[in-house]
């Protein structure tokens, strides 16, 4: 008999938290949406800032110069340096390739085909 009872309150419960969630989840709805602010944007304004913003990367490339031995010792430096000409000359190899095989695509995609298989062959 106290097994029953005790399912019978379980039910009620169960039922009665069902009914305040579906409760709360109509309150939820019913908040207003608020719509941000939009504001038209000359296209052109928005190059120019772009363009200003490139302009200011540039003038301050040079600033921060980075010392190798701040971070590597002379060994790995030495061996990055005489690593760096059998990279170049390989990436100009690819170049010739690519640009005999693909002479339409841009510089920048000849360059970029050029790096990927470098690296893929390394």
């Amino acid at each position: 008999m106290d097994n029953k009872i005790n399912l019978n309150f379980y039910g009620l419960n169960y039922q009665k938290a069902v009914e305040e969630k579906k409760k709360n989840e109509v309150k939820e709805e019913e908040k207003p949406v608020v719509q941000p602010e939009t504001k038209n944007v000359d296209a052109k304004e928005v190059l120019d800032a772009m363009a200003l913003t490139g302009a200011q990367n540039i003038a301050f490339a040079g600033l921060n110069t980075i010392n190798p031995k701040n971070y590597l010792d002379d060994a790995s430096i030495s061996r990055i340096q005489g690593s760096m000409p059998v990279f170049e000359k390989a990436v100009e190899n690819y170049l010739n390739i690519i640009e005999a095989e693909f002479p339409n695509l841009s510089d920048a995609q000849k360059q970029e085909l050029a790096y990927q298989a470098v690296l893929k062959g390394m």
